[in-house]
């Protein structure tokens, strides 16, 4: 009986919680020394020599003593490893499994991992400062010590792939399967795998001060010999029509890439960034980028953009654009609202010679490291954190403070008025791109 139960005892903790095998072994031991001295050594002294001089009732009832004392002390002592086993037992069971993750910008979203944390109450997350580029893991990956969740602000799949091996596959998983393929597509590898998804998109383009452009009876333009004429009509009075400073690296990538986002969504466009993302290219294809240097020379040539033009500041085009100085500026689909507050504006495509596009950029890009995987506990959590961040009530939060953002994942849909109202017939006609940020494009000057 007593053999019985410790057995089960231990086997139940065992089996349910298989990180305590080694405790369940030495409660095995103690129960069984416990078993030799109940069995082997039950009394002190030689018990014939004594029972010699009884009576045979009182040798009786001797023996009975002896044996309610060994069932006592046999059942206290199961009950006294049960309720030691089981308190053990219930301080792993109570333990939340803490998982690390890096968010490449704590500052600005507060609301978004509050949001995440209430979606895995089961789940400690343990937010720390991430960095904007892949350099930063790059080093943590070769001193092992990255956080369970990794996420980059700046990414293309040619600069994660030296990360790769320190990644766990996300290709057969629920997160994955989840994601459009048209955007998926851009994270798979040439073996078809797939290690990082991204999160909701900002929409970059061109916004357009639509007070100006009633003020003075310009049409808003709607092609890119309309965007030039409008840039010629509002010098006429005087209104810078256009600046960007090409100085900033994603201001250069932006750009070069929305002026050629027709031949980039290409059939040629896909293979070349295909190419290049697996490490097969290094050189920009003639039939691919020749569209877009060649608006951006005609905007040189035009004196659209000139020295002054397109190295001009940021800040201070957003100043003239509020002051009603300037017609059009460059900027993120997040922070119209908050550098652009009060003015009714109108996000334009990048026009392309038959079809306009939307170029959109994740808010960041998300993976599970190794470390994540150590063992099955942590690892059902990490995929737990994965979900969670991806899904729609995440999203929700961080789109609730943008102007708009473009959702990647099947599940998901926002709606959009205002300088966004045009944003769902482009997404109804797959024309959107997500930009490429690789480290290798580097900011250009014209000559």
């Amino acid at each position: 009986m007593f053999h019985g139960c410790v057995f089960l005892t231990v086997l139940a903790v065992s089996w349910y919680e298989p990180d305590m095998i080694y405790f369940s072994f030495l409660l095995c031991c103690q129960s069984f020394c416990l078993i030799i001295n109940l069995t082997v050594f039950p009394v002190a002294g030689n018990r014939k020599s004594v029972e010699k001089y009884k009576s045979p009732k009182a040798v009786n009832e001797e023996k009975m003593k002896i044996i309610n004392k060994k069932w006592l002390i046999g059942c206290s002592s199961i009950i006294a490893i049960c309720a030691v086993t089981l308190s053990v037992w219930g301080c792993s069971k109570n333990t939340k499994p803490e998982i690390e993750v890096a968010l490449w910008n704590l500052d600005v979203y507060d609301h978004y991992t509050e949001q995440v944390q209430s979606l895995v109450p089961d789940v400690k997350i343990k937010w720390v400062e991430g960095q904007r580029n892949l350099d930063y893991y790059k080093q943590l990956a070769e001193t092992e010590s990255l956080p369970d969740i990794i996420t980059v602000r700046k990414f293309s799949m040619k600069d994660s792939l030296s990360l790769n091996p320190y990644l766990m596959d996300l290709t057969r998983t629920e997160v994955a399967s989840s994601y459009y393929d048209i955007y998926l597509e851009n994270y798979k590898t040439s073996e078809g795998k797939v290690f990082w998804v991204p999160m909701s998109g900002t929409v970059d383009g061109i916004v357009a001060n639509k007070e100006l452009f009633e003020q003075y009876n310009i049409p808003v333009p709607s092609d890119f010999d309309s965007f030039i004429s409008a840039c010629q009509a509002f010098e006429t009075y005087g209104i810078r029509g256009y600046s960007i400073d090409l100085s900033i690296d994603y201001n250069a990538l932006h750009l070069l890439q929305g002026m050629g986002i027709e031949s980039l969504s290409s059939v040629d466009g896909i293979i070349w960034r295909k190419d290049y993302d697996d490490g097969k290219t290094n050189q920009l294809d003639s039939r691919v980028w020749l569209p877009a240097f060649e608006k951006l020379e005609r905007l040189n040539t035009l004196k659209i953009l000139d020295q002054d033009t397109m190295y001009s500041d940021d800040l201070l085009s957003y100043e003239r654009f509020i002051e009603g100085t300037q017609a059009m500026v460059n900027i993120s689909s997040e922070s119209i609202s908050k550098l652009l507050p009060g003015k009714e504006v109108e996000i334009l495509p990048y026009f392309g010679e038959n079809q306009n596009f939307l170029l959109t950029y994740p808010t960041f890009n998300a993976a599970i490291t190794k470390a994540g995987g150590e063992n099955s506990v942590k690892k059902a959590a990490a995929w737990k954190v994965l979900m969670a961040m991806t899904s729609s009530q995440a999203q929700e939060e961080l789109n609730r403070y943008t102007d708009g953002l473009i959702p990647y994942k099947r599940d998901i849909s926002f709606e959009y008025d205002g300088s966004m109202s045009m944003v769902q017939q482009y997404l109804e006609r797959n024309r959107t791109y997500i930009r490429l940020g690789s480290e290798e494009f580097k900011p250009f000057r014209f000559q």
